[in-house]
């Protein structure tokens, strides 16, 4: 009897549409997580069919992440990068590859904050002000793209950071 090789993609798709829509409420949770989405795509070649799983968020002001699985339904194996992406990992459970996902999604809000210290600290080095710094977290705060929004939080947190480097900079 042929093995389902469809059965790990169809398991995938549902746990993951699961656990992403738990990151769509409530707004400021969505906007932590950088908007955080997925899309699926396929195509057929004379190797088969292929699909692929693409992960998507933002940081704050608006750059792009996203984290892509294949899954080649003729052998049964997913492939997608480590998490330091470095090398390619290959394998036939679906829960390996939800576990990676979940890995990714758990630092998100780390990523953002860590991108949004580096954008104050460049603008620092071009010599804005502390009032031309705090326009531009605001501009930030009401960007009308959600992923690269701020939320509350990190707004508080862009504050003191831009207030601890004018402080050792005084």
């Amino acid at each position: 009897m042929a093995q389902d090789h469809d059965e790990p993609i169809r398991w995938l798709r549902a746990e993951l549409d699961a656990i992403l829509q738990s990151y769509q409420h409530p707004q400021e949770r969505r906007i932590g997580y950088g908007n955080l989405r997925h899309e699926y795509s396929e195509w057929k070649d004379s190797h088969g069919l292929t699909t692929n799983v693409a992960v998507i968020y933002e940081t704050p002001g608006g750059s792009t992440t996203q984290i892509n699985i294949t899954y080649d339904h003729v052998v049964g194996l997913f492939s997608f990068l480590d998490h330091d992406l470095n090398d390619r990992v290959t394998t036939a459970d679906p829960r390996d590859v939800l576990h990676a996902i979940q890995r990714e999604v758990t630092v998100i809000p780390q990523k953002r904050v860590g991108a949004l210290h580096k954008q104050i600290d460049i603008w620092m080095q071009e010599g804005k002000s502390r009032s031309e710094l705090l326009a531009e977290l605001n501009k930030l705060l009401q960007n009308e793209f959600m992923g690269g929004r701020l939320t509350n939080v990190e707004l508080r947190d862009a504050v003191q950071h831009v207030v601890k480097l004018k402080a050792a900079r005084a």
